[in-house]
């Protein structure tokens, strides 16, 4: 009886177990399931990944596009180094086969700020027959019109060309080519004439033969100035009153010099040879010759170098045929700078020779 009541205690226990587990194999089974799933499914999504990634990648490459590209599935991240390539970008980007979505990433855009500018700054200057272009003009075509204008009117061996362009200045309505008119209207008799346009605001200077020549030259500007100014500040026949000459002087371009030398470059010594001319024109002139530097270098130095470029320009006056006793010269260094500052824009205005008309 003992042996039969452990008989039946056993099978009971037994059959509790079944009747408390009775998923125990479903759940062993779906575990391997997973398992299998994830083994087959990792591997393939991240092969569909690289395989997008590498796709996008090649397409925005072939349309000049450099881009670091990644996706989670089908859904790419695209980052790009500017703002004006993000739209292309991302066209490109879900136009490849199984690319779902695309986010495409860029820097914010940074606004340039609008290109400094300058208005237009040119002199011609006309003695003897001669003419002597300088200054600056917008376009390559605007300095040819002129240069042609002068070459007509004096014949190209008798022309100096030494126009610069630079885009930064503003065309003004001002007819550059007209005022090629107004040399050959001054003509080959005229005397250290300079025919100088700023900021539309024509300016003649210099000695006319005849109250003839004064006027055509003063209608022509008139007719290539269309809305600015023109000042005719000409004398016929005679001597220029001393702020006449100074205006003159002031009138002719920088007299520029090799770097961090007193010997001049050739435009230098064009300058110097129509400062020679106004001061011919004016035999009772006396004029002072003043040397500026910039802030560069030490204040030794640039002491030096003024006083070095200034005499130098005396000399040039002289071997030009101008009496010593009439000219003299300094140099003040850095020490009167025109305008405040150090930068390129500056320095150019400081670095300069002066000619100063003695009262």
């Amino acid at each position: 009886m003992a042996g039969a009541t452990r008989t039946t205690s056993s099978s009971a226990a037994r059959w509790e177990v079944r009747r408390r587990h009775p998923l125990i194999p479903i759940g062993a089974a779906v575990v391997g399931l997973a398992a299998l799933v994830f083994a087959f499914e990792v591997p393939h999504r991240h092969a569909v990944e690289d395989s997008l990634a590498g796709r996008t990648k090649a397409a925005l490459t072939g349309a000049g596009i450099d881009a670091e590209v990644r996706f989670a599935g089908r859904d790419g991240t695209v980052k790009v180094g500017s703002a004006d390539e993000k739209d292309k970008a991302r066209e490109i980007a879900l136009g490849v086969e199984g690319v779902r979505v695309v986010d495409v990433q860029a820097p914010p855009k940074v606004e340039q700020p609008p290109a400094a500018t300058e208005p237009l700054a040119v002199k011609l200057l006309v003695d003897s027959g001669k003419v002597t272009l300088t200054g600056t003009v917008p376009a390559e075509d605007a300095r040819g019109k002129l240069a042609e204008a002068a070459k007509q009117a004096f014949g190209a061996e008798n022309v100096q060309d030494e126009l610069t362009v630079d885009a930064k200045r503003v065309a003004d309505d001002t007819d550059l080519a007209g005022l090629g008119a107004v040399v050959a209207a001054l003509g080959k008799d005229t005397k250290a004439g300079v025919v100088d346009l700023t900021d539309h605001v024509v300016t003649l200077t210099g000695t006319v033969p005849s109250q003839e020549v004064k006027d055509k030259a003063e209608a022509a500007a008139k007719a290539a100035v269309k809305s600015g100014t023109v000042r005719d500040e000409l004398v016929v026949g005679q001597a220029a009153a001393p702020e006449q000459v100074q205006t003159q002087l002031v009138a002719l371009p920088t007299v520029e010099f090799e770097n961090n030398s007193a010997t001049l470059t050739p435009q230098g010594r064009a300058v110097v040879e129509n400062a020679a001319s106004i001061l011919k024109a004016n035999p009772n002139i006396k004029v002072s010759i003043e040397g500026h530097t910039d802030l560069r270098g030490t204040a030794e130095h640039n002491q030096t170098l003024s006083e070095a470029r200034a005499k130098t320009v005396l000399d040039t006056l002289v071997s030009l045929g101008i009496a010593p006793d009439r000219l003299t010269s300094r140099g003040f260094g850095e020490s009167r700078p025109k305008v405040q500052g150090s930068d390129d824009a500056a320095n150019a205005v400081n670095r300069r020779v002066e000619f100063i008309v003695q009262r």
